[in-house]
Order: structure tokens, then sequence, then C-alpha cells
């Protein structure tokens, strides 16, 4: 997947004012280079099918709605389903409220929204994108639930962060429709999706899923298919260094401080705390099946989802949380001394900021490379758009591969 990096453009003014050039530029590397298949000849997919209305699906939904598709989005929950549906229209109706939607366009967008729990509502879908639990035994099930129902034509999309694309493609019978689409959270906010292309998927499956990503308001980079991709590969060290600072006694907030005033749009433990410590500890555990985790490894993080502590949606998590205000748990400190004594770690928490942002954004760093050796990312300015875009890297830096020197000549 190596192709030319982005070419230097010479930027008269200061630091930020050429990161702007270079990420300018590396859009449009990413949006016109040689990876992507011709799509001449490909009619325009217009019925979106997604399954799961969780967090993620809803989102998927909204993306959807907004590009003028009609929309089936389908759970086996009808109570999951309800709320849903409910998400979307409170998504809409809050835009409405706020002036950025005329409420007649918020009424056009929810009557292409088709409920359903009968899997045969998917028929006539033109694409469908899955977004339910990551694990790969239930994504495989859903891909042959979908072989069965879907049209000849349908493209099958998984929305994994981080499974194996050729193994989800052992539950559908049409493994050169198949590919990955990881959207970032939130989905209907974020800029940038990472396209995952498995052994068999053939080039106008490809090409598909590209132009619906763009129509979705998306900008595609193409992703090889390695454990967590791109992002998500690299943000594994990053957080494996986050609770290894917690284990030594360093506060989440004083962690979250140092990389936010790095630039980071938000703090890790907040981050974390998003997007539910549960559901983190469940691909924790997947990844547990491919790779050695001592017993240390991310060991406050998987704690956290043994107490309970999810994060926001449980009111505890890193934070205590009091609607969206998140303020200091003093409690935190006593779980992460317990889990030191027991891994006989010695807490050691007086560090500096400047040692906190090095210890957490060094992997990043060192994880980029080895991205870009391994031929997993197609361009160095690629890595740099998946985190500026999707990870909210500081843009004034940026990215990650420009610190490390593989872009913007050092």
């Amino acid at each position: 997947m190596n192709t030319p990096a982005v070419k230097n453009t010479p930027i008269a003014s200061g630091p930020a004012t050429r990161a702007a050039a270079y990420l300018a530029e590396a859009r449009r590397a990413a949006e016109t280079g040689p990876e992507w298949p011709a799509a001449t000849g490909l009619a325009a997919d217009h019925a979106l099918g997604v399954v799961g209305a969780g967090t993620m699906g809803s989102g998927i939904a909204l993306c959807a709605l907004a590009a003028g598709l009609t929309v089936t989005l389908l759970d086996a929950d009808e109570a999951a389903l309800q709320r849903g549906v409910q998400r979307i229209r409170d998504s809409l109706y809050g835009a409405v409220t706020r002036g950025r939607l005329l409420a007649a366009e918020c009424q056009q967008r929810l009557a292409r929204l088709h409920p359903a729990t009968d899997w045969a509502a998917l028929s006539d879908s033109d694409a469908v994108i899955e977004a339910v639990y990551e694990n790969t035994a239930i994504k495989q099930a859903v891909m042959a639930r979908l072989h069965a129902a879907c049209a000849p034509h349908t493209l099958f999309i998984s929305n994994t962060s981080t499974l194996d694309i050729d193994e989800l493609a052992q539950g559908n019978g049409r493994p050169g429709q198949l590919l990955g689409m990881h959207f970032l959270t939130p989905a209907h906010v974020t800029p940038l999706v990472e396209v995952v292309r498995g052994r068999a998927t053939s080039d106008a499956s490809l090409a598909r899923a590209r132009a619906l990503a763009v129509r979705l308001g998306k900008l595609p980079v193409l992703a090889g298919n390695a454990w967590g991709f791109i992002g998500n590969r690299m943000f594994e060290g990053y957080l494996r260094e986050v609770d290894a600072l917690q284990l030594q006694g360093v506060p989440a907030q004083r962690i979250d401080a140092a990389l936010e005033a790095f630039g980071f749009a938000l703090g890790p433990c907040r981050t974390l705390d998003m997007a539910g410590t549960d559901l983190v500890s469940q691909v924790l555990a997947m990844r547990g099946q491919r790779f050695e985790q001592p017993a240390h490894y991310r060991r406050v993080t998987r704690r956290l989802a043994e107490l309970g502590r999810f994060g926001h949606k449980s009111g505890r998590g890193h934070y205590r949380y009091q609607g969206r205000e998140a303020l200091p748990d003093p409690d935190l400190a006593r779980v992460c001394a317990e889990e030191a004594r027991a891994l006989g770690i010695k807490q050691q928490p007086d560090v500096g900021d400047d040692t906190i942002v090095r210890r957490c954004v060094a992997p990043l760093v060192d994880e980029g490379g080895r991205l870009l050796a391994e031929g997993m990312a197609c361009r160095a300015s690629d890595i740099d758009l998946v985190w500026v875009l999707g990870y909210g890297f500081p843009a004034h830096r940026g990215g990650p591969m420009v610190m490390a020197g593989e872009a913007l000549g050092g």
C-alpha cells in the first residue's frame, strides 16, 4: 500500500500555517490517491441498511439521512430500536431548535427512516452497515443473516474498530462484496472514516464504499487489515501509557490536563469515559485472544469496568459526572493504589507534564512508523489525517508523523 509521500510545499509563515497547508495537501492526496479503483459505470447507492441501533448505529443513520439516503435501521431488540429512533429524533429536533436545520427538512429526514426488527426489511438495501457488539462471532452471525436476507448487489460493510475483516467475511457467502468502514465517534460529526479492504474485496466494492463515504460527508482513508487498522492500533499504545501512569499514581485529571495543554481536543481519561470502559474492556478481551497481555496491561481500564464504573453513562468512571460536568473522583486514587500494590508496582506520581506527554505521544510515533513499514497505511500523511480529524490530535502540530519527521521534511 506504499505510495509516494505528500510533497513539501514551501510555506513562508510559521509552524501552524505550515501544518495547515500540509494537512490540506494530505487531504488532496488521500482523495485522489492511486489506491482507489476507478468508479466508472457504478450505479449510485440510495438505500442504506444499518444493523444495530446503539450510539454508533444511530450516528451512522443520522449521516445517511443528512445525505438524502433512505435508511432502514434494524435491531433485533424492539426496546433498543426505539431508543435508537428516539436518539435520532432528539438529535434532529435539537438541530431545529438551534437553528441549524429547517423543520421541514427534519420531517423529510424522519420520513426516510424506517425502523425494523425483521431482517427481511433489508432486502432492498443497496448497502448495509453493521454496527453491533465488537465480537467476531456476533459479527460473523450478522454477516450470515445479511447474506440470506439481502439482494444480490448489496454491499456489506462492517463498522468494526479492531477486528479482522477476512474473519468477518467467513460469515458471509459474498466476500467480494464485504469490507470494513471504521467510523469514529461521534459518527455523525467526525469527518473521517477508515476503509478496510479484505483479501477478497473486489475493486467495484472498494469504489462503492469510497463513493458512499464521500456521500456521507466523510474523508475516506484506506487502511490495512491489521488489528485496530491505523487509528486504534496507534491509540492502544497511547492508552497503555495512560493506564501505566495511573498505576504509578498520576491522577487522571493531571494526565488529561497535560495532554489537553499539548493540544488534544479531549484528554484520554475523559475519552475513555465517553466511550465506556465496559466497551473498551470488551475490545481488550478480544485483543487478548490475539496478543499477549500481562496482568498489568490496561489494568485500570479493566478494573473500572469490573467495578461498574463505565464512565459518563453510569455517572462514574475516571471521573464523577453531574450531567455533562466531569468532577475529580478521589476514590480513583484508592482503586489505582490497590491495583498497583497487587501488581507489585511502586507508585511514583511526581512526574512533570512534559514526561506525561512524551510517554503518551511516543507510542503514536513508534506505531505509525511500523504501520508504514508494514504497508498498512498508504502514506505518512494519511496517518496524520486519521489522527487530526479522527482522534483530536492538535492540528497545529500537523500530526504524529510530522513530529516523527516522516513528513514535512522533519
